[in-house]
């Protein structure tokens, strides 16, 4: 089976590039012109053809240019790159370090998609030489290309390393932006996980038994074998079957496998012409692109939610009101793509907890700032039932003369107890403010 010839391969990654507002938007945007990046927009026949499949809401987010948009929250913007750049991944053994093996492909398509004020996404395309169209192969691709730390090959040796793939990545289509780094925080690399995701099309003639396994083996980039259930690393069968309960079956000729960090389709002739080719390279896989863009910004969401509760929570609702949407399509197969990959995702049941979570914290932040607004009161019920304000001044004008102090040191003095005991009050009413203050200092 790993000798399996391949007709077509269909490979991509997809990583993650950060919040781009208006302004860094803009010089990003700038950046990648000047790297050759052309803006993609749709053309005016694709167009008429997604208006007949996609709803408005999607279309204009993952396929059309919406300069009609006036409100920056909702511009989204994809740019390419056509390249051809040869790539060679170098695995070594684990205990002596050496150099075992080398894994050649190239780099024929960038894509950057930027949405707005949210997390931006970044795809590279990868073909294999014809002469390495095989299963074995193609697995050992998929498990180097996934991987944020994979080495290139630059004149690699068992002593010398070369770069790192994510470095790599950043230099040659990234205009230099840093999407991992092990001595400074990259705030995006805090819920990007520890590999690329992964969305791949492979058409070749397999039976159906055979189809699951190879499913199985490069959905969870794990070694091809002769039975599912051979070696160390083989599956328990109750495991196997719940990974298969994420699988799309739709018609005979192909199949999907929808898991956390990858997209695999397995079929025959789904990518035996123009028109099948850029279904999935295109519609299919913006479908995947968008439901992985929501869940980035779910784990966003999450990692942020005590800087500003109830500011986040606003956001988070504006979000869902943009991007949460239940229908895409008037036709059923990209529905159920969607679907599916939604349920893959754990989508819907991430999405409750985080509400339920963020609305807890937002009701206990209430019930504390009532608390807290409920002692200013009373102690400024105790100051009133001291009389009027006149015997305190005519106390403090008694202290002076009996200090002997100027009036500019008195009442410079006064000022500033005063307005300790206004910065005193004003941290005790709202601590989260005082914590972001803090905690800005800080970073600087």
């Amino acid at each position: 089976m790993t000798n399996t010839k391949v007709n077509h391969s269909l490979i991509k990654i997809i990583g993650l590039l950060g919040e781009y507002p208006t302004t860094k938007r803009k010089l990003f945007q700038d950046d990648l012109i000047k790297n050759g990046y052309k803006e993609d927009g749709g053309t005016t026949d694709s167009k008429k053809i997604l208006k007949d499949i996609f709803y408005p809401d999607f279309r204009n987010l993952m396929f059309i240019k919406n300069d009609d948009k006036i409100d920056e929250e909702l511009l989204s913007r994809r740019f390419y790159l056509l390249s051809n750049e040869h790539v060679t991944f170098v695995k070594r053994d684990w205990s002596s370090k050496k150099i075992t093996a080398k894994f050649s492909t190239n780099v024929i398509k960038s894509e950057i998609f930027l949405f707005g004020e949210q997390i931006g996404l970044f795809a590279l395309t990868l073909k294999i030489d014809e002469d390495n169209l095989n299963l074995n192969f193609i697995s050992d691709i998929i498990n180097q290309c996934r991987n944020f730390d994979a080495e290139i090959d630059v004149n690699s040796t068992d002593i010398i390393y070369g770069p790192k793939w994510h470095q790599w990545i950043s230099k040659n289509y990234l205009s230099h932006t840093v999407i991992r780094d092990e001595k400074k925080k990259i705030k995006v690399d805090e819920f990007s996980g520890s590999k690329f995701k992964v969305f791949s099309v492979h058409d070749c003639e397999v039976s159906n038994d055979q189809r699951n396994d190879l499913l199985f083996y490069l959905g969870t980039s794990s070694p091809i074998m002769k039975s599912i259930y051979e070696g160390f690393y083989a599956p328990h069968p109750e495991y196997f079957e719940s990974i298969m309960k994420n699988k799309i079956s739709i018609f005979n000729n192909w199949e999907s496998l929808c898991l956390f960090d990858s997209f695999t389709t397995i079929g025959k002739g789904v990518l035996f012409n123009d028109d099948n080719k850029k279904t999935w390279e295109d519609s299919y896989f913006r479908i995947y692109l968008f439901r992985i863009f929501f869940k980035y910004n779910l784990y966003r969401y999450n990692s942020d939610l005590h800087d500003n509760t109830l500011k986040l929570r606003n956001q988070f609702e504006q979000f869902l009101n943009n991007y949460n949407l239940s229908h895409i399509s008037f036709n059923f197969l990209p529905n159920e793509i969607f679907n599916k990959i939604g349920d893959a995702l754990h989508l819907d049941e991430e999405l409750n907890t985080f509400q339920n979570r963020i609305n807890r914290i937002s009701s206990a932040i209430q019930e504390e700032k009532q608390s807290r607004t409920n002692a200013l009161l009373q102690f400024v019920s105790v100051l009133g039932g001291l009389g009027s304000v006149q015997p305190v001044f005519e106390g403090l004008s008694l202290a002076q003369k009996y200090l002997g102090w100027s009036n500019n040191l008195f009442y410079t003095l006064l000022t500033t107890i005063l307005l300790g005991i206004a910065v005193g009050i004003l941290a005790f009413l709202f601590p989260d403010h005082v914590k972001k203050i803090k905690k800005s200092f800080s970073s600087k």
